[in-house]
Order: structure tokens, then C-alpha cells, then sequence
């Protein structure tokens, strides 16, 4: 099972989780919920969330995740839009698969969490 240190350890993720919050800030789909958004924060707590369940020692330290995120009305078409930027940046920079694997089964337990349960398409 590989672990944080085959990826260059906490700088390794933070160079991973920082170019994630980048190509998230710029997306076509999603990147409207980071205008005005302190991105180097962003990329702390999401560095200490990472970190926290792959195993690396730090512990997540900020609001809950419903709390930080209710306001941002995130639908699950967004949620799952995120998945597929994240997934693309560790396959990018060349994440072993098992630490892909357990990072997106983790972030994918937070769907209800983080989301509404609408989906982005207009009601019929």
C-alpha cells in the first residue's frame, strides 16, 4: 500500500492539492465558487483534510465541511465535477493508483455532506 511518503510526503501533497485548487479556480463548470476565495487557505485545509485520511499526521483543522460548504449551494453535478478534477490532477502527477483510489473513495463519502441533492439540470 503506498502512502504519502512515495509522493514526496507533505510537499508533495501540498504541490498536488495546490495545483488540484487551481485547475478547480478555472474550471468552466465549478470555478465560480472560488471568485473572491483565498486560495492559499483553501489549499491549507484541504492539505490538512488529505493528510488526515491518507494517513500523513496532520489533523483537519477548520469548520465542519457542511458548514463551510452549505453556503455555496454546491449541486452533486459540481460535486462530481470536483472528483473529476481531482482525479485528473494526481493521474497528472502521477499518483499511485491506491493512493487515487482511497483519496476519491473518501472525498466521494462527502457527497451528501458537501452537496444538495439537486442536480445541476433545470427540474422537467
Amino acid at each position: 500500500m503506498s502512502t504519502l511518503d512515495d509522493v514526496g510526503g507533505r510537499d508533495g501533497l501540498e504541490r498536488v492539492v495546490r495545483a488540484f485548487v487551481e485547475r478547480m479556480a478555472s474550471d468552466f463548470v465549478v470555478g465560480f465558487h472560488f471568485e473572491g476565495k483565498d486560495l492559499d487557505r483553501i489549499v491549507h485545509r484541504e492539505v490538512e483534510l488529505a493528510s488526515e485520511h491518507l494517513g500523513g499526521g496532520d489533523r483537519y483543522g477548520g469548520r465542519s465541511l457542511s458548514e463551510v460548504h452549505a453556503p455555496l449551494r454546491i449541486h452533486r453535478g459540481h460535486f462530481r465535477r470536483r472528483l473529476h478534477v481531482l482525479e485528473a490532477t494526481l493521474r497528472a502527477h502521477g499518483w499511485p493508483e491506491d493512493l487515487v483510489a482511497r483519496w476519491l473513495a473518501h472525498d466521494r463519502s462527502l457527497e451528501s455532506v458537501v452537496s444538495s441533492p439537486d442536480d445541476c439540470a433545470p427540474p422537467r
